[in-house]
């Protein structure tokens, strides 16, 4: 980044973005000398923060703003917009234009913006592509978005094995300028195969009549091209790599994936899991990205799902209405609810221990294990509270009832604690997200055991 992008972390962004909106028109026209000032304090902001900015104005401003940065702000502010942004500000630029922002575009970026597109707009930007740019990123787009395929960059330099200290120190000063350096430079041989890496310290140190074969460090890890990228950002973080490199089946060399996209692949699973949690379908697009029809079918197309299950619980209750007329009624909030909330805990710790690698395949039995002694421990003791409070705050003439209530609180706490523990650990061994059992899922399954379970052990203990 240049120096006179580099913001200044004493800039206040709020008070900087009021100024520029509140004199919007003048800024963009730059017909006074705080227009121009103004103008000036926007180009100077980080990229993202000007990104962010054009994100939030209405109408046409942002197609003003866009079209007036200059050639060297265009492509950096143009990698942090949304998807339905980017499309708005190339709308207001010519073809030569378009072209030029598109090919200045990192290849994994401008795959990611082409993964989005309809068939016909894809076919309208790839004819503003050189021949080379268009066929790399053909060749990417064949790979699934989510698979390491899909998010690795290929504009990056590798150096043969046999070549020298000396040439390599050549060739990459040829290329620097068109191509990002990184801390690893990966080796491969005449058929383009991975062979290692080395540092590029390892330049300045070894011998300029070095050849790089005989220093060159193994790779600690490497990724297949089909691999899914939550398995590839897992090993990435296990290692603690900036890099690693992808490989095709026959260990050719295809690209690299970078902390960048580590980041962003982390992000991306993050928020999936939040709505897998939520018994929601993952959105492909931002929230104002996405129709309203998409948003209402997703919403609505679970909640009646779960409402119909939901039913089960008025069944039983009408099965059992004598059962649960008077005293009993009274606590089967409590009841329900409790069940609710220990399944969420349990889930929430097994989803958590899965997600870091801490639960495994080699301890998930010793996991399982320890949940089944914590479970029987938190009923035993919600039900001694509960046959505590009922006791206190109702009529102790009804002990039968009462424990009744709390028997069921407490085989309902073990139930919901085992269910929550395994689940995730069930569907992880099926290599399914262990996020799907939690929230709407579980809590209504728990709903409807929870009323089974009070009902059953009330008729037990009562005789109704």
């Amino acid at each position: 980044m240049d120096e006179n992008q580099k913001q200044d972390n004493s800039v206040d962004l709020g008070r900087v973005y009021q100024d520029i909106h509140d004199n919007l028109e003048t800024v963009i026209m730059q017909d006074s000398a705080i227009g121009i000032s103004l103008w000036e304090t926007l180009t100077h902001l980080h990229p993202a923060d000007i990104a962010q900015f054009l994100s939030e104005q209405n109408k046409e401003n942002p197609k003003r703003l866009f079209l007036k940065l200059p050639d060297s702000l265009r492509v950096p502010v143009f990698s942090y917009l949304s998807y339905s942004m980017k499309v708005v500000c190339l709308s207001v630029l010519d073809d030569y234009e378009r072209g030029k922002v598109l090919s200045s575009l990192p290849l994994d970026e401008l795959t990611d913006f082409f993964d989005e597109l309809s068939d016909e707009e894809l076919k309208k930007y790839l004819t503003l592509l050189h021949k080379r740019d268009k066929e790399k990123v053909l060749s990417l787009m064949r790979f699934d978005p989510q698979s390491a395929g899909g998010i690795m960059n290929t504009d990056v330099v590798t150096l043969m094995e046999d070549f020298t200290i000396n040439k390599s120190i050549q060739i990459l000063q040829r290329l620097q300028p068109s191509v990002e350096l990184h801390q690893k430079i990966y080796i491969t041989n005449q058929d383009n195969e991975l062979r290692g890496y080395i540092n590029l310290q390892d330049l300045v140190l070894k011998n300029s009549t070095t050849r790089l074969y005989s220093f060159m460090h193994k790779n600690e890890l490497v990724i297949k091209v089909d691999e899914d990228q939550e398995v590839v950002s897992s090993h990435m973080i296990h290692y603690k790599l900036m890099t690693a490199p992808v490989v095709d089946e026959n260990n050719v060399f295809l690209g690299i994936i970078t902390s960048d996209t580590l980041v962003d692949i982390i992000e991306q699973e993050a928020a999936e899991d939040v709505y897998k949690m939520s018994a929601l379908t993952p959105i492909k697009h931002a929230y104002f990205d996405t129709s309203f029809k998409k948003l209402l079918y997703q919403r609505s197309s679970i909640l009646v799902i779960l409402f119909l299950v939901q039913m089960l619980s008025s069944i039983i209750m009408i099965y059992y209405d004598r059962l649960l007329e008077g005293f009993l009624i009274f606590f089967l909030t409590m009841i329900q609810s409790t069940g609710g909330n220990t399944s969420s805990q349990s889930s929430a710790l097994a989803i958590q221990g899965i997600s870091s690698g801490e639960i495994n395949d080699s301890n998930y039995k010793r996991f399982l294990a320890r949940e089944v002694l914590m479970a029987g421990f938190i009923g035993l003791l919600l039900g001694v509270v509960s046959f505590v409070r009922v006791h206190v705050f109702h009529s102790s003439g009804h002990f039968v009832k009462n424990l009744a209530v709390s028997v069921s609180l407490g085989l309902i706490v073990v139930v919901s604690m085992l269910l929550g523990s395994l689940i995730p650990v069930l569907l992880k061994k099926f290599k399914l997200d262990p996020a799907l059992s939690a929230g709407p899922f579980l809590a209504t399954l728990m709903d409807v055991l929870g009323l089974l379970i009070y009902c059953f052990v009330s008729q037990l203990l009562i005789g109704k």
